[in-house]
């Protein structure tokens, strides 16, 4: 083998070490590096509009990395979006954070695939529920009980979305829907004594 086929194989080489890492390491750190941003601005209240939080959040949920974009995503819509809806009792702003959280979570929904499809169910729906609640929406409590039921499609039995389905029933008014969702999670938990309640009280 020449010396100029050697050169060649190394400089190939090297460059794919080295796209590897920009791609694997470089843009993820950048990525998680301005999701830490989003929470140092919360603290210390610096948001004042619907404007000012988008223009916060937007650029660690557009900055492409091949690594950690459903991550950020499930983040950012349980650990951020929904506490701020729940404490919100304006429908227009309301609505434009539920607007906000489709436009990145219906794509990785979609996908079926990322880190935990479950948790970002889980997630999405949460947001739905909680919107629902606050706004008085027929509309966003469906949306909530058709993400549960998806969830359970891919962890059947999982305590969160029987959980999730009751309390939505339960909002719903649908006292059939939760005594079967109710009898399911008394059946696996017998000690939810809570649920039990729910029931008989409804």
């Amino acid at each position: 083998m020449s010396k100029s086929y050697k050169l060649i194989i190394a400089i190939i080489s090297s460059l794919l070490i080295l796209t590897g890492m920009y791609l694997g390491s470089y843009l993820p750190l950048i990525k998680s590096q301005l999701y830490v941003k989003i929470l140092m601005a919360l603290e210390t209240n610096k948001i004042h509009s619907v404007q000012d939080f988008f223009n916060l959040v937007n650029p660690a949920l557009e900055f492409y990395s091949p690594i950690g974009q459903d991550e950020v995503v499930s983040y950012y819509t349980g650990g951020i979006l929904a506490g701020i809806i729940s404490q919100q009792n304006n429908p227009q702003i309301i609505e434009a954070l539920v607007k906000e959280t489709e436009k990145w979570m219906e794509p990785i929904i979609k996908s079926q695939k990322g880190f935990s499809i479950s948790q970002n169910l889980y997630n999405f729906a949460q947001i739905y529920l909680i919107a629902a609640q606050k706004i008085k929406s027929v509309a966003y409590l469906q949306k909530s009980i058709d993400l549960f039921k998806e969830g359970l499609k891919n962890s059947p039995n999982r305590y969160i979305f029987l959980e999730g389905i009751f309390n939505a029933y339960q909002i719903k008014g649908n006292k059939d829907g939760m005594k079967e969702i109710g009898n399911t999670i008394l059946k696996y938990w017998p000690n939810k004594e809570e649920v039990r309640n729910a029931i008989s009280n409804f």
